[in-house]
């Protein structure tokens, strides 16, 4: 059960790593995002992939620790939460089990600081979009006028109206 115990924080650990990695990598393609930089974005993406699948890996492997420490102690695995680990463990390892505890708050506040850079990212992609939509419709001259804007003669409109040049270079 000792080595079942200790295979299994070296997993944690290993996640922790690789999720730090992951925070990183979503702070970078932020960064690639901002400078438009395509070629850093297509190699940023393909690493965000690599480590998505070494985390999922991990993933197996501490699932697989999990059914093995359920079966020696007769519970079914869905039962077996990080936190529950922790709380059997506590008696007979305190050492181990704040080991545990520490790294389930680490990988918790690193998810979350992840899943935060993800919703930033997507919210700044959505925003350029909408942007090259905007100019889209302005060079195809169907862009809507601003609410509130008045008219060459000076009166309100209200509706769309068509782009045009204002100057033209000669």
């Amino acid at each position: 059960m000792e080595k079942i115990l200790n295979d299994l924080f070296q997993v944690l650990q290993k996640l922790f790593g690789q999720h730090r990695q992951l925070l990183e990598i979503v702070r970078t393609e932020r960064e690639n995002l901002i400078q438009l930089d395509k070629d850093a974005l297509v190699a940023i993406l393909s690493r965000k992939q690599s480590t998505i699948e070494a985390i999922g890996q991990a993933e197996n492997q501490r699932l697989q620790l999990v059914s093995e420490l359920g079966r020696l102690w007769g519970r079914p695995s869905s039962e077996l939460t990080l936190t529950q680990i922790v709380i059997e463990i506590q008696g007979f390892n305190p050492k181990l089990a704040e080991q545990y505890r520490s790294t389930y708050h680490a990988l918790t506040i690193l998810i979350q600081r992840i899943s935060e850079q993800n919703r930033d990212n997507q919210k700044f992609l959505n925003r350029s979009i909408d942007n090259i939509a905007e100019m889209k419709r302005n060079v195809l001259g169907v862009a809507a006028t601003a609410r509130g804007t008045y008219s060459h003669q000076g009166q309100r409109v209200t509706g769309a109206s068509s782009s045009h040049l204002i100057s033209r270079e000669a």
